[in-house]
């Protein structure tokens, strides 16, 4: 199959979890937006970025946990939901839905043993940022280095090698520091410090995303403010102010990046099983 034909039907399918996922928000009254590359997808192309290969849904954290329940009853066979409780080898904090019988292992995540590793959408939860700058920083520090060292203790990263010279010593430095932590101690001690804030009202919220804390924090009125946006041949709720959320992320956001700078996952292996050809 031609790169590009990979990528178009990776994109048709994961269009189809995300359909899924919008039935079960619809079906159980949950609020979710499109954010990061997604979104600016929809504004700057109409649907997916065309050499981007995945898909961010997020929900505010009360929102996520009802998806997650919702999803335990009511979503559809061909899915999975993975979080860190579905699946003892999954380390990230935010879920993904998969489309069973596909296989979609990245570089990231090549070494470890996914109960499901197939085609997938991001389902973020956001939680709340403290206002003053101290606490923004130190809840910053503790994000920065759970997370990793989550990922670490379930053999994620080990791509990180391959990288950069500062990379491969940052991605080894960690991988000795896990050694003296236990995984489920860490999960549970993340858990805290991300919804330490939600007992209360702030400016801003942020999700445990790709890029760092203070780029992930974002105004809390974006989210609350939501409307439908096409995406490809679907509608699906984003951020009101997405052109504000946009010139924030990504600045210029309608300059179309140089080739060199248009990257994908390291993919590993692809397998679109039954659905090759759809």
């Amino acid at each position: 199959m031609e790169a590009n034909e990979q990528l178009d039907l990776i994109h048709k399918l994961e269009l189809k979890i995300a359909v899924e996922i919008k039935r079960i928000c619809e079906l159980h009254g949950i609020k979710y937006f499109l954010t990061a590359g997604t979104l600016l997808g929809a504004v700057r192309h109409g649907g997916f970025i065309p050499w981007d290969d995945d898909m961010d849904i997020g929900m505010l954290r009360e929102d996520y946990d009802k998806f997650v329940d919702a999803c335990s009853k009511d979503l559809g066979s061909e899915f999975f939901l993975q979080t860190w409780d579905t699946d003892p080898n999954y380390p990230f904090s935010f879920g993904k839905v998969r489309l069973k019988g596909t296989h979609f292992v990245e570089g990231f995540s090549e070494n470890s043993n996914l109960l499901e590793n197939g085609l997938f959408v991001d389902i973020f939860p956001f939680d709340n940022v403290p206002d003053d700058a101290k606490s923004k920083e130190k809840q910053a520090k503790k994000y920065y280095f759970c997370k990793r060292m989550l990922w670490i203790k379930k053999g994620m990263g080990t791509n990180m090698k391959e990288e950069s010279l500062k990379q491969k010593l940052k991605y080894l430095a960690f991988r000795f520091i896990s050694c003296f932590f236990r995984y489920d101690v860490i999960k549970s001690y993340y858990k805290e410090i991300q919804q330490k804030y939600n007992n209360t009202i702030t400016k801003q919220v942020v999700t445990d995303g790709s890029y760092d804390y203070k780029k992930e924090s974002i105004r809390r009125e974006w989210v609350d403010n939501l409307e439908l946006v096409e995406f490809e041949t679907e509608q699906f709720y984003s951020y009101k102010d997405r052109i504000e959320y946009l010139t924030y992320f990504y600045g210029d956001y309608m300059k179309l990046p140089p080739e060199s700078k248009r990257n994908r996952h390291q993919l590993r292996d692809i397998d679109f099983g039954e659905y090759l050809g759809v």
